[in-house]
């Protein structure tokens, strides 16, 4: 392990506190129900993410001033090294990658494990997640249409329900989510203490009439 590496681990335990909760959507789209794809404002295509890719789309230099992007940048560009199941989104003016996201099935769930945030995929189930758009990209509806896309490559390893999680709170990506035809499915709440060294996940299932299954965000 690099000392830069470590340090981020370090600064990311004691950013964690002695005490952190949380509560997001688990949001789940049909791949078997049709769907009128969203489309962004500038051309894209989705292909996989590719070790060239990363400086355009993690390049600190190129980020905002502000320390919580710059963080989200660095945790993305962690996330990416050496990670495979990786999608960008291309402009299509020029090429540069301007949206990156990870799907993930069955077969990968000793790593989802090990994120200690999602619930155990079944055979028929993928996840989708680390979603990240640099910040020159953002309110071009990226988002939706990247990931309504990328959410179909679920299908090409047999899985039928794609999930992804986002915090109750970020409206912004909610209503990305549902325009890319994922609905909350699944409430999880999580609690972590001592510095993050000790994690409890709970996933409730939302009853058929709880109005969030329709909720428009």
């Amino acid at each position: 392990m690099s000392r830069l590496h470590l340090q981020k681990r370090i600064a990311a335990r004691l950013a964690a506190g002695v005490y952190f909760s949380m509560e997001r959507y688990g949001l789940r789209r049909d791949l078997q129900t049709p769907l009128q794809k969203p489309k962004a404002k500038i051309p894209i295509s989705v292909r996989a993410l590719q070790p060239a890719d990363r400086p355009a789309l993690f390049d600190l230099d190129g980020a905002s001033d502000d320390p919580g992007n710059q963080s989200e940048v660095g945790w993305r560009r962690a996330f990416a090294a050496g990670r495979s199941g990786g999608y960008v989104a291309v402009d299509g003016r020029d090429g540069t990658p301007c949206y990156v996201q990870w799907l993930f099935g069955a077969v990968d769930n000793e790593f989802v494990r090990k994120m200690r945030s999602f619930p155990h995929l079944a055979v028929d189930e993928a996840l989708l997640e680390n979603a990240y758009t640099p910040s020159r990209y953002r309110g071009m509806g990226i988002m939706a249409s990247a990931m309504a896309e990328i959410a179909e490559r679920a299908s090409e390893f047999g899985a039928r329900y794609v999930w992804t999680f986002v915090g109750k709170d970020n409206i912004a990506s909610l209503k990305g989510c549902q325009r890319a035809g994922f609905a909350p499915d699944l409430v999880h709440r999580q609690i972590r203490l001592g510095f993050d060294y000790v994690r409890w996940n709970w996933f409730r299932k939302l009853d058929s009439a709880d109005p969030v299954r329709t909720k428009s965000f």
